[in-house]
């Protein structure tokens, strides 16, 4: 008979679906918090994929495709376990900040990952997710956005490894852009890479696109990516769908030259090979003139831009991608 998976405080056996959550200590009354979780585990055995929302909470993709995702499955049909956590910074979250509000010397959680345990309130919170996922975790997708302020196209930053390059992969066909990212780092993905597993952050979406059918569409793509990857790992039944190449480089973060407002370029196409000098936005004064321009440092392709018009000078404007190669060989035995 097979042994139950524990958890946080929710024990599941193959076939069941439990909710529960990562005990994170007391609140000013004295009751138990928690970081929700459900935990999806399937009649066979096989992969545990963790799919972690809301590291920041101005970032509700996450959670809206966790839910999306877990509506299309069915424990009984399924080969291995999902464990998803669609909201890992529930203080932020109910802020609806990037940290928790109250907590000013951890509070980004995505900087401190995996946290202290008897480190600053963030980081506490961090270590008791870290102590949770770290033994019962195979694959890791931490999912987020430009938040309150930006848009971010499909991006994928994948642990320097050939389980989460794997991963990136096979998140389908949407997602070409996969840059490498530093193993052992201060976020869950490299947390895990660290560990030799499959560990990315995906990036899609941003509050300016969390408005009746544009939030559908933000999250559907996202909960289209996970069940590929399921489907890749043979987790639920089908073929998974993959892109014929992928794009691999580094970003470089475009500051604003002034302060004013920014307004991007109309027409600015996102995952779009642009020339050198391609104009990104303009910065308007308060008379109405334009101080400053910010232009593609050199050919590139533009995945993340400012939906926030106010700048001050040195915020970020865009996020900016030099693809250094193009590559087929992300799937092991395959060219494809």
């Amino acid at each position: 008979m097979a042994a139950p998976l524990v958890i946080g405080n929710v024990l599941v056996m193959p076939g069941e679906k439990k909710r529960g959550g990562i005990p994170i200590g007391g609140d000013m009354y004295h009751r138990q918090r928690e970081v929700p979780i459900i935990v999806y585990r399937g009649a066979q055995e096989g992969p545990i994929l963790w799919l972690n929302g809301a590291t920041h909470g101005d970032e509700p993709e996450g959670p809206f495709s966790i839910f999306m995702t877990l509506e299309q499955l069915d424990p009984a049909k399924m080969r291995g376990t999902v464990v998803a956590v669609p909201v890992m910074n529930v203080q932020a979250y109910t802020a609806g900040l990037r940290g928790d509000p109250l907590d000013t010397f951890s509070h980004d959680m995505n900087r401190v990952y995996p946290g202290k345990a008897e480190g600053y309130p963030t980081e506490r919170v961090a270590f008791a997710h870290w102590q949770a996922m770290k033994d019962h975790c195979d694959l890791q997708i931490a999912i987020h956005s430009g938040g309150e302020h930006s848009y971010l196209a499909h991006m994928i930053f994948a642990s320097d490894n050939p389980a989460s390059l794997e991963l990136a992969a096979a998140m389908g066909p949407n997602w070409t852009l996969v840059f490498r990212s530093a193993t052992g780092g201060g976020n869950p993905s490299s947390q895990i890479g660290a560990l030799g597993k499959g560990g990315v952050t995906v990036e899609l979406g941003g509050n300016c696109r969390t408005l009746t059918s544009d939030f559908h569409v933000i999250a559907r793509d996202l909960s289209n990516g996970y069940l590929n990857v399921m489907r890749h790992y043979g987790m639920i039944e089908g073929a998974a769908d993959y892109a014929p190449a992928w794009r691999m480089g580094y970003q470089i973060a475009l500051l604003a030259p002034a302060t004013g407002m920014f307004v991007g370029a109309p027409d600015l196409p996102f995952e779009t090979q642009v020339e050198t000098g391609t104009l990104i936005g303009q910065i308007y004064d308060l008379y109405g003139d334009v101080i400053a321009e910010v232009r593609a440092p050199r050919a590139g392709v533009i995945f993340g831009l400012r939906s926030r018009p106010s700048v001050l000078e040195g915020q970020w404007c865009c996020f900016f991608g030099v693809v250094e190669e193009t590559v087929n060989t992300l799937i092991p035995g395959s060219d494809a």
